[in-house]
C-alpha cells in the first residue's frame, strides 16, 4: 500500500506538468496528407521521454494494469497480443448494470449503432479502470426483440465489449451487451442468440482492442481512440437516441 501511495504522489506531480504542457497548445496539428487532425498520441512528441511514456501509459490503460495486475491476454486478428481486465463475478455484474443504466446510450434501438454503443461503453469502462476488448461477429445474424417494430433485427455483423472473469479455476470471456441481454453472458451465449435461427451462419468471429471501431479496421494495431471515431460515436448515439425516444412516446 505504501508503494502505491508513493507511486500515486509521484505520478500526480508528473501528470500536472504534462497537463500544463499539453494545455498550452491551441488546436491539434493537421496532417497535410489527409487534412485531418492527428491523433493526440502524435501531439505528445515534444514532451520529454518520461512524460510521453507516462501519458501514453495512462491513455492505453497501462497505468491501471500497474495497480491491478490481474489481466488476461487475447490475440487480435493481426496476431498481436493485447490485455483485458480480469474481474470477479461481482465486479462484472456491477459493471454491466452501470452500463445498462447509461441513459445516453440507445440500447432499445437495436437495429443499428452497435459499433457506437460498444465504443462508448469501452471508454466509460476505461474511466473506471477497466480495460476491455471488443468481440466482433460476422455472418447471417438475427435476434428476436420487442424493441424493433418488426419483432426482430438482422445484421451482417455485431460488436460488443468483453472482459475476462476467473470462474471455477477457468478464465472465461464475458460480453457486456445491454442491447440484447439483461446480464453479462459468455461469448458462446452471445453468439448462439444471434445464430440460432433457420439461416444462422458464422462467417467470422474475432477479438480486437477497444480502439478498433468497425470491422474494416480489425487488423489495425491502434494504441489510442481515434478522434474521427469518437466524433462518429457521439453523432450516432444522438441520432438513434432520438429515434428511441420517439418510439417510447408512440407506445404511450
Amino acid at each position: 500500500m505504501r508503494y502505491f501511495l508513493v507511486l500515486f504522489v509521484t505520478l500526480s506531480s508528473i501528470l500536472t506538468a504534462a497537463d500544463d504542457h499539453i494545455s498550452a497548445r491551441v488546436d491539434p496539428p493537421i496532417n497535410p496528407e489527409t487534412n485531418k487532425a492527428r491523433p493526440i498520441a502524435i501531439e505528445l512528441k515534444n514532451l520529454s521521454p518520461s512524460l510521453m511514456i507516462l501519458k501514453e501509459a495512462i491513455k492505453k490503460g497501462i497505468f491501471t494494469l500497474l495497480i491491478n495486475s490481474k489481466t488476461h491476454k487475447i490475440s487480435s486478428p493481426s496476431g498481436k497480443v493485447f490485455k483485458v481486465s480480469l474481474l470477479t463475478e461481482d465486479q462484472l455484474n456491477k459493471l454491466f448494470q452501470e452500463m445498462a443504466e447509461q441513459k445516453h446510450i440507445p440500447f432499445c434501438y437495436p437495429e443499428d449503432g452497435c459499433y457506437a454503443r460498444a465504443h462508448e461503453m469501452t471508454q466509460l469502462m476505461e474511466k473506471k479502470g477497466v480495460v476491455t476488448g471488443k468481440v466482433f461477429l460476422e455472418g447471417d445474424l438475427r435476434v428476436e426483440t420487442t424493441n424493433a417494430p418488426k419483432g426482430f433485427v438482422e445484421w451482417w455483423y455485431h460488436v460488443a465489449p468483453f472482459v475476462a472473469v476467473k470462474k471455477e479455476g477457468k478464465t472465461i470471456l464475458y460480453v457486456i451487451d445491454p442491447s440484447l441481454f439483461k446480464k453479462p453472458v459468455t461469448i458462446d451465449e452471445w453468439v448462439k442468440l444471434q445464430t440460432s435461427h433457420k439461416n444462422g451462419k458464422i462467417d467470422e468471429i474475432y477479438h480486437t482492442k477497444r480502439y478498433n471501431y468497425l470491422p474494416g479496421a480489425k487488423k489495425e494495431e491502434l494504441d489510442s481512440y481515434q478522434s474521427q471515431d469518437i466524433t462518429d460515436t457521439k453523432q450516432t448515439l444522438q441520432s438513434y437516441l432520438q429515434i428511441q425516444l420517439e418510439r417510447i412516446k408512440e407506445k404511450k
